[in-house]
């Protein structure tokens, strides 16, 4: 398979070919983090059915990581339809948003068509008590709908995607495209709710017969409210959580994000089967005043500096638990394992102060 790289829009497409034939493709989409770092989005993952499982996906995802180390990018995210194709390529789960739904009863599809068709407002009158103006986001509002975002995250979130009019209108685009559609929620000329959906294909079997039956079913792709509105109003509970996964692509990029409350020094093991750069011996270490972590890989995988000679560490982590940690999924406990007992529950808690990535907030096309 020959790989082709691509530019479309923003995106740098990674297709590999095959007698001209393209049978598997990876997007990666450029954001900015509220916290000023640039980094990529993996999307459109796909392989031709008859060439799957035959290393297509292996091949550009490492093209990938190698595309984005070549960037000293920390860390790379996506918004998987089914995680489990992911973890193998060291993705973890770093954001849980609650699922939600559209409630059909309140907000019927012939309302939502008719103002995605005609790029309509309309009334919704909701018991007999809150008046909603609900209409697609425009693209003269485009700007004041990034706005709503950015500051509504800012209390909510240490770090998210920042959105500009151009980020709005391709959420927007991208959601039309697929039968949605990105709306604003209106109450006494405030606005207090945006949200996104798409149609997603759904398939239901016939345990009678076998026969299924295909349909399209809308999926909330974010949703964001401000405290006086009652999201009740308009969505549904789901217990299946909407899920963002991520990817350390650089080690020593992604600690320096990290702060600490005062002085630290660790010798640490880190394990990365994927991209073998990152694994090795750091030393941690931040100055008595506090500030960033500075990471200096000061051993490779097998644990020997330039002379030969055997280095320790002070405990080991893999990859995985790394991210995990710092984007406040699990403690240091659940994620280090840490070589000298007597001084496990000093060193986690020396960790736990750390602050590092809690509570992102990613919103994409």
């Amino acid at each position: 398979m020959e790989v082709v790289y691509l530019a479309e829009g923003d995106n740098l497409v990674f297709a590999g070919k095959e007698n001209l034939e393209t049978i598997s493709s990876l997007y990666l989409a450029p954001h900015y983090t509220s916290r000023g770092e640039e980094l990529c989005e993996i999307k459109n993952v796909f392989t031709k059915e008859k060439f799957r499982r035959h290393g297509c996906m292996d091949t550009l995802m490492k093209e990938a990581f190698l595309c984005m180390q070549s960037e000293g990018e920390a860390y790379t995210f996506l918004r998987p339809m089914d995680e489990k194709y992911f973890i193998p390529y060291g993705f973890v789960d770093v954001e849980q948003r609650e699922g939600l739904r559209i409630n059909g009863l309140r907000l019927k599809d012939d309302l939502l068509k008719n103002a995605n068709e005609t790029d309509a407002e309309f009334h919704l009158l909701v018991k007999d008590s809150e008046d909603y103006l609900i209409h697609p986001v425009r693209e003269q509002e485009a700007e004041t709908a990034a706005i709503f975002i950015n500051n509504l995250l800012k209390s909510k979130s240490d770090c998210f995607i920042m959105q500009s009019a151009h980020t709005v209108m391709n959420v927007k685009n991208t959601c039309k495209e697929k039968g949605g559609n990105l709306y604003a929620v209106e109450c006494k000329e405030k606005t207090v709710c945006l949200f996104a959906y798409t149609l997603v294909k759904q398939e239901i079997v016939n345990e009678a017969d076998g026969k299924s039956t295909t349909f399209s079913d809308k999926r909330l792709t974010f949703m964001l409210c401000t405290d006086e509105f009652k999201k009740e109003d308009l969505f549904l509970s789901e217990p299946d959580p909407i899920v963002t996964m991520a990817r350390i692509i650089d080690v020593r990029a992604i600690l320096s994000t990290v702060r600490c409350p005062k002085e630290f020094v660790m010798a640490l093991k880190i394990y990365d089967e994927r991209i073998v750069e990152n694994a090795g011996l750091y030393m941690l270490h931040c100055g008595p005043m506090g500030g960033n972590l500075t990471a200096i890989k000061i051993g490779d995988s097998e644990m020997k500096n330039a002379a030969g000679e055997k280095l320790s560490a002070e405990g080991e982590i893999t990859i995985e638990n790394l991210a995990r940690f710092l984007f406040g999924f699990k403690k240091a406990e659940d994620c280090f394992k840490i070589y000298v007992k007597a001084r496990e529950e000093e060193i986690c808690g020396n960790l736990n102060e750390l602050k590092c990535i809690e509570r992102p907030y990613f919103i994409c096309d």
